[in-house]
């Protein structure tokens, strides 16, 4: 896997980004470009490949591979080779054949020796730690996964946001266009001296005016960290330039057969978090094992050659002469090793178990946890869900109130107190309308998150 802190991963992931962002602009008119927006799903694409949740995910799957495969070669020939150079004085043999030391005369001394052992049966111990790497392996890949769902889900809840703030400006320009018109009206009134002109609505419609200004500000504020947030999830600086594509706030059009048993059955059985540490549990499991088993001995191959030269040696036949000199010598056989340091792999056996029943007790836990999320989810989505049908209705009433207010107002049928409440309740009907579709599409993705399927007819 690249290493994202080296410069040739930077270099490359820079090159994807600016292929990116060129993509997204095409010519509209005589040499004019327009930059095209991203879409979601061009952002969620991007981001599996960049984001730094993902890259983690992935680094932490190539140290698991990297741990199995350090197990697997306990399966091959363990050997190692030395080699020594020693200065050393002269080994004579008398005229009786005896050795002798001459130490008038130096010279060097040579020695070379190749050994290994191949494990033929080690009572399961290596099968046992291979099963525990594979099942880390795996608990490691569902971690990932749990990485993919989050990085799409702040993505997606990213968009909605920005979907929100959008519509709020709109929702804005379209209460200031009703706002200016009674401005105007009152201006005229003010102007041709109107007996009707009172100075106390003028003032309530520069109070009016800054709360809209502030509101304003409020949802340009909620656009741009909108924006930041969708580019932190990506992967991307928050100083590249890259507008986004935000759709109209709609509320998902979710699947019939959607129940809350249903969900948390699914949640139980496919969360990515649950799924990881079941996963984990069969890995500690089989690492107790081979805690048991490393109480047995091994059954071992093993064999050697030996050489050594001097050239201030001579050498000695005698029977009797032990000196590797100007030889060599090769061995081998069977060998049962082991060792009787038994209070300290007792103590490792017992906490690879300890270590087992709390990884039992938090996946119990996780369990509960999961239920309770989901059922809290599935409530705020039900709830959700009927507001933005009473918002929806309220939403044409609160409409339709300022269009008479601001009529009866131009005809000096009621007072400007009545349009500014008219308009303060459309402002509010409108702003909860879209903050009720934000929850409940919110809470749906938040649903696909906990059970790790899709519950909308959108990604079908």
């Amino acid at each position: 896997m690249e290493d994202p802190t080296s410069k040739g991963y930077g270099l490359m992931k820079k090159a994807y980004l600016l292929a990116l962002v060129a993509s997204f602009f095409c010519t509209t008119g005589a040499g004019k470009e327009k930059a095209k927006e991203v879409t979601l799903k061009e952002a969620i694409d991007f981001a599996l490949s960049h984001s730094p949740l993902i890259q983690a995910s992935k680094a932490s799957l190539d140290v698991f591979e990297a741990k199995l495969k350090q197990i697997e070669w306990l399966d091959y020939p363990h050997s190692s080779v030395r080699f020594s150079v020693s200065p050393m004085p002269a080994q004579r043999v008398s005229s009786d054949n005896l050795p002798y030391t001459d130490m008038s005369t130096w010279g060097v001394f040579l020695f070379t020796e190749i050994n290994g052992v191949l494990p033929l049966y080690t009572f399961g111990r290596i099968s046992a730690l291979k099963k525990a790497m594979k099942f880390g392996a795996e608990a490691t890949k569902a971690k990932a996964d749990v990485a993919r769902q989050e990085v799409i889900f702040r993505i997606k809840k990213g968009f909605l946001a920005l979907a929100l703030a959008s519509e709020s400006l709109e929702v804005i320009k379209e209460g200031r266009d009703y706002l200016d018109k009674a401005k105007k009206h009152l201006e005229s009134l003010e102007e041709s001296e109107d007996p009707e002109f009172d100075p106390v609505e003028k003032m309530q419609l520069r109070v009016f005016d800054t709360q809209v200004l502030g509101r304003e500000l409020e949802a340009q504020r909620g656009v741009a960290m909108a924006k930041n947030s969708i580019k932190v999830s990506m992967g991307v600086a928050i100083e590249e330039e890259m507008g986004f594509e935000a759709k109209g706030l709609e509320p998902i059009e979710t699947k019939k057969d959607i129940t809350l048993e249903s969900l948390v059955d699914m949640a139980t059985a496919n969360r990515a978090e649950i799924v990881a540490l079941r996963t984990t549990i069969l890995a500690k499991q089989a690492e107790v094992s081979a805690k048991k088993r490393a109480f047995f001995p091994t059954l071992s191959l093993f064999g050697g050659f030996r050489y050594g030269y001097s050239n201030v040696a001579e050498r000695s036949y005698s029977p009797y002469s032990t000196l590797p000199l100007n030889t060599y010598s090769a061995y081998g056989g069977l060998v049962l090793e082991g060792d009787f340091e038994i209070g300290k792999k007792l103590g490792e056996l017992d906490e690879a178990k300890a270590s087992l029943r709390e990884m039992k007790m938090q996946l119990s836990e996780l369990e509960s946890g999961v239920k309770l999320e989901v059922t809290k989810v599935f409530y705020e989505m039900q709830d959700a869900k009927r507001m933005v049908e009473a918002y929806k209705d309220a939403v044409e009433a609160a409409r339709g109130w300022v269009i008479a207010k601001t009529d009866l107002y131009e005809n000096d049928l009621c007072s400007m107190n009545d349009v500014v409440t008219a308009l303060v309740q459309f402002f509010q009907t409108r702003m909860e309308y879209l903050k009720a579709v934000y929850d409940y599409n919110v809470a749906v993705y938040a649903l696909e998150r906990a059970v790790s399927e899709s519950l909308s007819w959108e990604e079908e």
